[in-house]
């Protein structure tokens, strides 16, 4: 084997066919750059190098169709891509083929992970439903270079028609029911949009057609417990945990929320090394929260009722609502407890998240701002938190209704206040 040299114009061009078999000269420069004398005298441009513990041939072009600077370019640039768990060559034969768009469902939902380290996998979760349920079976066939913006238009109108609704059987007594519909047009397209943007930093398309379709705005639930109804819910569970109709560890997971105003998943895989008592507060990494990206910590601060509930769950795992044993782990989201909550209340369309809506329109009926409320449910961004803007004009309407019945002398009078301590501070009750 010859010594690596930079391979050059002149190297390349000196370089003599062996009509007895093919070889290789090695680029000094970029390793695993290389290029094959065929004894036809064809000469090629390759690049070795690694795609997890596979060793991979990309083979970049025939000397001619490149020039030595420009298939150098080309190498260190698939040896990036695959450093970043790219696979250059796979993905040369995928666009050379034509690929399908379900053959570009399948690489973004693998190589796109690795593309998007920050991306939660709860959204890769949600991005791999909508991709394979409602994508998938209208436009999977469809090669992703003839794929065309009314292709995705005829594509949303099958979706909003519950064209993609389906029940497979999962099991013994489990079915999975995928609906479509409406609904889930808007949140869907952005999915694939998403998808066809990256498909564009890749090379293997040059145009997003869903680009230029309307994206219609998610809908937006806006299911909140109403006093009488936030009691009753705690009723409910004390009576069903008395009769043993729902597990007390259920029971005090719905609390918590409740209480909190956290999200389901941040509840149900609490570990007690994230419960601070002297503050009292639950303290979570930034994997460990939507908004956790820049590093971020969540901090959720507990009120008597809720540090009243998890003292008494003290227990000898890692975690605060654990499986039962013998497993191990945090335990898996109570779907069937849920259901029998929501027949025992009578309750209509109440998801477990809608607790967490709940708590915020509470604060904000107490008088408290949307800002901080965005600090205590611990949105990033203040739009999110605007969908309880309402609820703050309406609890505004009834100061001013106040002030109306206090000059007709409707208005009943108030206590005197010894003392006025101002304004609650909000990084005192509030998540980071």
């Amino acid at each position: 084997m010859q010594a690596a040299q930079r391979l050059t114009k002149r190297i390349i061009d000196a370089a003599q066919s062996n009509p007895d078999k093919a070889y290789c000269i090695w680029d000094s420069d970029v390793k695993g750059f290389r290029l094959r004398v065929r004894p036809s005298g064809r000469k090629t441009f390759e690049l070795k190098y690694r795609a997890g513990r596979r060793q991979r041939l990309f083979v970049i072009g025939d000397y001619g169709a490149f020039t030595a600077e420009k298939a150098r370019k080309a190498a260190e640039d698939a040896k990036h891509n695959a450093s970043r768990g790219g696979d250059p060559q796979h993905e040369k034969v995928v666009h050379r083929n034509a690929a399908t768009v379900a053959e570009l469902i399948q690489l973004y939902l693998t190589e796109g992970r690795i593309d998007k380290p920050n991306k939660r996998e709860s959204s890769w979760k949600c991005d791999e439903r909508d991709l394979l349920l409602h994508v998938h079976p209208i436009l999977g066939a469809t090669p992703i270079n003839a794929l065309t913006t009314p292709d995705i238009s005829r594509w949303q109108r099958d979706v909003a028609a519950f064209k993609t609704a389906r029940v497979r059987k999962l099991g013994f007594r489990k079915l999975s029911c995928t609906r479509g519909g409406p609904k889930v047009v808007g949140r869907a397209t952005r999915t694939l949009s998403a998808m066809l943007n990256w498909a564009i930093r890749r090379e293997l398309i040059k145009d997003n057609p869903a680009a230029r379709v309307s994206k219609p705005a998610d809908v937006m639930r806006e299911r909140f417990l109403s006093d009488e109804e936030a009691v009753h819910l705690f009723t409910t569970l004390d009576d069903m945990e008395a009769l043993t109709e729902i597990r007390p560890d259920h029971a005090d997971l719905f609390r918590i929320i409740a209480l909190t105003g956290a999200r389901l998943a941040e509840m149900r895989d609490l570990a007690w090394s994230e419960v601070d008592f002297s503050r009292p507060a639950v303290v979570l990494a930034p994997e460990r929260h939507k908004t956790g990206q820049g590093g971020r910590r969540k901090v959720i601060n507990l009120n008597a009722a809720a540090v009243e509930i998890l003292k008494r769950r003290t227990n000898k795992t890692a975690w605060v609502f654990p499986k039962p044993p013998p497993y191990r782990g945090p335990m898996e989201t109570p779907r069937h407890a849920w259901r029998a909550v929501l027949k025992r209340t009578e309750f209509e369309n109440l998801r477990i998240h809608d607790l967490r809506h709940t708590f915020a329109s509470l604060l904000i009926k107490d008088g408290h701002s949307l800002a901080f409320v965005q600090k205590a449910l611990g949105h990033s961004r203040p739009e999110v938190t605007a969908r309880y803007a309402h609820l703050k004009d309406e609890a505004t309407r009834a100061a001013f209704d106040h002030v109306g019945a206090i000059y007709s002398g409707k208005a009943k009078p108030a206590p005197a206040l010894a003392h006025d301590t101002g304004p609650p501070d909000a990084s005192d009750s509030a998540a980071a």
